[in-house]
């Protein structure tokens, strides 16, 4: 059941880019050749459909959990800094809150994610529609600064665990420890924001990766090459104040992939509980 659970999350998580991505305002072609050419606008696409099937996959499955996750043994839990409280399936506002709850994470994982695709994003006419598209994923918001806008992702992060530890106690979720989860759950959401922040040190790792393809592998004057070697050149910049690079080889790509690759490591649920105690 987890595996299904994850492929539904990421079903989610694509129709929610779908919906945001449909905001994307869109020239209006010429309905005809022959006769007056209509005024060009902005057109939008039914993007709204999309957050429907969200909203119906996320409650659907909530039912799914509930019918079926008793029979098979199937008791979900969400990782917190110092334990995995479990939702039990037979009981359906448990079923609801960790269908949404644990579906909320991925969206604030995706966020982290779009936030870096921001700071780094190539500022070339080439990469046009690929600004675009990052700036309808956060909306009226996209006009901000990229840093208001990773400011924008943290406060996501942080309202969202709020309401997490809430509603767990609400659905009597680790009720027998209640008045300690109030009185500690504040100095309990950085903990839970900086374990978020491991798909943004995924994400740099991947951009990493391509970058250092594309520099030893020539794949063509392709968009995505070109926004790929622009944004890697970017997210490089904290390590240009050392000289890293010689004649023939430059180790600023290696050193950055190593450091996103010790604090992959260091984020962990077993680490940040030690900061904490």
């Amino acid at each position: 059941m987890d595996w299904l659970h994850g492929i539904l999350n990421l079903t989610g998580l694509l129709l929610w880019v779908s919906w945001r991505a449909g905001t994307m305002p869109r020239c209006q072609p010429p309905r005809n050749l022959a006769g007056p050419t209509p005024r060009q606008g902005p057109v939008y696409q039914h993007s709204w459909i999309y957050l429907l099937v969200l909203l119906a996959l996320l409650s659907g499955r909530a039912v799914f959990y509930n019918q079926f996750g008793p029979g098979l043994d199937w008791i979900p839990s969400m990782n917190l800094v110092f334990d995995s409280p479990h939702f039990r399936s037979d009981f359906f506002p448990r079923a609801l809150a960790y269908s949404i709850l644990s579906f909320g994470r991925w969206v604030v994982a995706l966020y982290f994610c779009l936030a870096l695709l921001v700071l780094v994003k190539p500022i070339t006419d080439s990469a046009l529609s690929w600004r675009e598209f990052l700036k309808a994923q956060f909306g009226w918001l996209g006009n901000f600064p990229p840093l208001a806008q990773c400011a924008v992702a943290l406060a996501m992060a942080a309202g969202l665990h709020a309401v997490e530890l809430e509603w767990m106690l609400g659905v009597g979720i680790r009720a027998h420890v209640a008045d300690t989860v109030r009185g500690d759950y504040t100095h309990q959401i950085p903990a839970l924001v900086l374990l978020d922040l491991r798909a943004t040190i995924y994400l740099i790792m991947a951009l990493l990766a391509l970058y250092l393809l594309n520099c030893f592998v020539y794949f063509g004057e392709r968009t995505f090459w070109k926004t790929v070697d622009e944004s890697g050149k970017r997210l490089l910049i904290p390590l240009r104040i050392l000289p890293w690079e010689t004649r023939k080889m430059d180790f600023a790509p290696i050193v950055a992939l190593a450091i996103a690759y010790g604090l992959s490591h260091v984020l962990t649920p077993e680490h940040v509980a030690g900061l904490l105690r």
